[in-house]
């Protein structure tokens, strides 16, 4: 489905499909996508890329359609992420241009003025070579042909299929909460949405445990207590 077909079906199930309550709700799906998008890092919104690392500058430009640094390497070797309080507190020393060697840290700068995702290396390369960053990153809000779906979303978004193919009745149902909301149907809107955001966790724990992710251990018995082990 596109994101325009899901906002036409939403309209359809509160009988209106005027074009004022189809243009809102184009808006409301590609914020619910996004919402979707962002909740977990489902396989579709990951990958992984390789950069060259320059002796001159610590800073390291992304990928344009890249949303955040997930994980980093140098080499064979996994850098430390951390923050500029963190590095301060536990080396001040890495943030001098003279402090040089192999990265062992980097830090998330977050974007650029134009929008581009950076990171920095601690510290700064000391010899370039051949050996590449390695980046696995968290992308930015795509359709399967790599439209980004900002707001307000594109035509080329809109009518382009989605890249996440199992998360399309979640996207529906939460579009279909905000188009209830419209009409002032609050409470059948609230019981849409609750019903969305428990599909929604359920898919994310399938996903992270096909990965070998565990993210909740229940114990099925924590045995039997004597009394005095009680008091």
């Amino acid at each position: 489905m596109t994101l325009s077909e899901i906002a036409t079906f939403a309209g359809e199930k509160i009988g209106k499909t005027d074009s004022d309550t189809v243009t809102f709700l184009k808006k409301s799906a590609s914020l619910n996508y996004r919402r979707v998008w962002a909740f977990a890092p489902w396989r579709e919104t990951v990958t992984s890329s390789t950069y060259s690392v320059s002796t001159s500058t610590r800073t390291v430009t992304l990928g344009s359609n890249v949303e955040t640094p997930l994980a980093v390497a140098y080499g064979d070797e996994e850098l430390m992420a951390a923050d500029l309080p963190t590095i301060i507190s536990q080396d001040a020393d890495l943030l001098d241009l003279d402090r040089k060697g192999t990265p062992t840290t980097y830090l998330f700068k977050g974007r650029n003025t134009g929008g581009t995702a950076e990171i920095d290396l601690f510290p700064l390369l000391e010899t370039s070579g051949t050996t590449s960053l390695k980046v696995v990153e968290k992308l930015k809000c795509l359709t399967r042909n790599n439209y980004v779906v900002d707001f307000p979303p594109s035509t080329d978004a809109i009518d382009d299929e989605l890249r996440l193919p199992h998360c399309h009745q979640v996207v529906l149902d939460l579009t279909h909460a905000d188009a209830l909301q419209r009409e002032r149907q609050y409470e059948k809107a609230a019981s849409v949405t609750q019903a969305a955001n428990a599909d929604l966790a359920l898919m994310a724990n399938f996903e992270l445990s096909q990965v070998g992710s565990i993210k909740v251990i229940t114990p099925s018995s924590l045995g039997e207590l004597h009394r005095e082990e009680i008091e």
